[in-house]
């Protein structure tokens, strides 16, 4: 287990994320990205490749709820994440949401990249998460070879990240 590893507080046992968060639970390609407050790994539903989860390391139900250190992290962890998506899967945009709405609650962000193009007949928005919801979840192999490719380019980013601020 790693620095980040363990029981988060206000964890509940019957939440997907919690269980995650704890290692009680794992998904294909392994946590990409964390820091003390946020993981981030490649969503394990019908998002679509590339569709990266961020969510929190405690169990937290509404966004009023953050602690001043998470609320403080999720910016820089957004923009590093989606940076990371950007540069290694090429997309035009990255969308993100933030729909919790089926019990256990716990926040989360779902960052779905969209490519140029007429890849998946040109959609966007809300029309491209739709059609991937009615899509099949893509396969193990290729969530694997994704989430290698984000934390690389995400380890890329942090080691160029100056080491105090001015």
């Amino acid at each position: 287990m790693d620095k980040f590893h363990s029981t988060a507080p206000n964890s509940m046992p019957d939440c997907l994320a919690c269980q995650i968060v704890s290692g009680d639970r794992t998904v294909p390609g392994g946590i990409i990205a964390e820091n003390a407050w946020w993981l981030a790994d490649h969503c394990i539903g019908n998002h679509g490749a590339g569709a990266i989860v961020i969510k929190t390391r405690a169990h937290r139900e509404n966004f009023w709820e953050l602690s001043p250190n998470e609320a403080a992290s999720l910016g820089p962890f957004l923009q590093q994440m989606t940076q990371a998506m950007q540069m290694a899967l090429g997309a035009e945009r990255i969308y993100i949401n933030s729909w919790v709405d089926q019990p256990p609650y716990h926040i989360h962000f779902v960052l779905q990249p969209r490519f140029s193009g007429n890849a998946e007949l040109g959609l966007q928005g809300l029309e491209l998460q739709i059609f991937r919801s009615l899509q099949n979840q893509p396969d193990q192999q290729t969530i694997i070879d994704i989430a290698d490719k984000v934390r690389t380019a995400y380890e890329a980013i942090l080691q160029q990240r100056p080491l105090s601020h001015h």
